[in-house]
């Protein structure tokens, strides 16, 4: 079973293991450090500490990563103690990486290493650590995508390419030049957060101009929905050429993109010059959810409530999508503007001035570590508006990937089982928690009484719920087909 041969598309199974090792990063990440935030500190009215909000955020996007990874391992005809060391690693990564974060972050008084010009760096035992985690991570990550774009790396392959125990094969299909985006502004993200690391963050400093962050962010999560649009096409059965040209419209997009943060960057120009191409982004999103409506050809015995869904949160993706252009376009019009923390009177440069006394929106600079102000309140501002675009959107990045990997393999893994209506549940469960987490983010943003509650006693009881749930049964089917064996 070796698909090196096919130089154009890319054939999707699933390693069941390294699937399994997403869930529980994304228990780790979600329930776990999310609530911590939550209960912990915002309830009580606390600023949640900044490096607990990254853990979360890195935490969570990273498992879609190995979620993606456990989609194109089976296919990859690599080495079958690569494919153990990439799952072990997986495993044990996320773990590793909180506690050296929390490690680093909690010291009373952590290194100091001055070098001259470069300037003073806050460093520790850690903290070495957690930039070998990071970099050991995206490197193995970036080097799969790289072999599912057909770039050859021979250390890591194996002519023979046979499927392990544990992994599934599928018909489905995508085109490898949406790998080779994929991985290509991946890399370009990862370096944008290196270099905001040791030039920012290391230093204590606060990061400007602030649209670095969004350089690092969207282009790490429009490089997942390269895949995921590709993905989500060829699962519902739609035809070759409109999946081929949803990967070129994907790539074009995002490169244009690139230019256009780069020139809003470097230049100073308005917004406009990277929100019109990621409203491209925006279009390439919906070309996807037109296709699984079945627009562009349906496969035969698809399981259409599954498939429904998929639209419906794919609908609501759409909408908090869209949030984000809005923002881009009233309030983070200049490169070192950002609605997310609090701020107080005009900004340090007087660019941003807020009608009556003081900054009531909260438009403002980066803050520096040393005087982390919090975010911002959410009440009738941007940053409320921010929630609905960053959280919801996320989280239903994720429901998607879910949906998709149940539209190909549940069936089979459920009837494995004994459980072929468990299917029904788990598509209900898995689209409805993005949903309340963002009915909880318009009434925070509305200051409706109980407002976040949705998000707080529904869309976080769900998640969770979905995660566990897929967790236990993706080690009973291991189970089954142990006992086959």
């Amino acid at each position: 079973m070796n698909d090196a041969a096919n130089t154009t598309t890319m054939r999707i199974g699933l390693n069941v293991p390294l699937f399994i090792s997403s869930l529980c990063a994304m228990l780790i990440g979600a329930p776990l450090l999310g609530l911590i935030g939550v209960w912990g500190f915002l309830v009580q009215g606390k600023a949640v500490p900044s490096f607990l909000k990254v853990l979360h955020a890195h935490i969570c996007w990273w498992s879609l990563i190995i979620v993606i990874a456990s989609l194109i391992v089976p296919h990859l005809s690599l080495k079958p103690l690569v494919k153990r060391l990439i799952t072990w690693g997986s495993f044990l990564l996320i773990p590793v990486y909180v506690i050296l974060m929390t490690m680093h972050y909690t010291m009373a008084h952590p290194y100091v290493l001055s070098l001259g010009a470069l300037g003073s760096f806050y460093v520790s035992f850690p903290g070495v650590g957690i930039f070998i985690c990071e970099s050991g991570f995206f490197a193995v990550m970036i080097a799969l995508g790289l072999l599912a774009a057909g770039v050859k790396i021979p250390l890591l392959t194996d002519e023979k390419g046979e499927l392990s125990r544990y992994e599934i094969s599928s018909p489905v299909e995508i085109p490898r030049k949406s790998f080779l985006g994929y991985s290509f502004f991946l890399t370009i993200a990862v370096i944008v957060g290196f270099i905001i690391l040791f030039v920012f963050t290391l230093q204590h400093k606060a990061i400007s101009p602030a649209a670095l962050v969004q350089l690092h962010t969207h282009l790490g999560i429009f490089a997942v929905g390269l895949v995921m649009v590709p993905l989500a096409m060829s699962a519902v059965g739609a035809k070759k050429e409109k999946i081929l040209f949803a990967s070129t419209l994907g790539n074009t997009t995002v490169f244009l993109t690139f230019v256009g943060l780069l020139i809003f960057i470097f230049l100073k120009t308005h917004s406009i010059v990277w929100i019109a191409p990621g409203l491209l982004y925006v279009f390439l999103l919906f070309f996807g959810w037109y296709s699984v409506w079945g627009n562009f050809g349906l496969r035969d015995g698809i399981n259409h409530f599954v498939r429904s869904a998929l639209i419906f949160i794919w609908s609501a993706m759409l909408l908090y999508a869209l949030v984000g252009p809005l923002l881009g376009l009233l309030y983070d019009t200049h490169p070192n503007l950002t609605v997310t923390y609090k701020q107080s009177g005009s900004t340090a440069t007087g660019i941003y001035q807020s009608a009556g006394s003081g900054n009531q929106l909260h438009v403002g600079e980066y803050p520096d570590l040393e005087h982390y102000p919090g975010t911002a309140p959410v009440k009738s501002t941007p940053r409320g508006l921010e929630n609905l675009h960053l959280s919801p959107a996320s989280w239903s990045h994720v429901a998607i990937f879910w949906l998709i990997i149940l539209l190909i393999f549940g069936e089979g893994i459920l009837k494995a089982i004994g459980r072929p209506t468990l299917i029904f549940f788990l598509a209900v469960t898995i689209a409805q928690a993005p949903f309340f987490n963002s009915i909880g983010r318009i009434g925070a943003w509305l200051d409706i009484k109980g407002g976040p509650g949705p998000l707080y006693l529904v869309g976080h009881p769900l998640k969770t719920l979905n995660i566990i749930m897929l967790i236990i049964v993706m080690l009973l089917w291991m189970r089954k087909i142990k006992e086959r064996a």
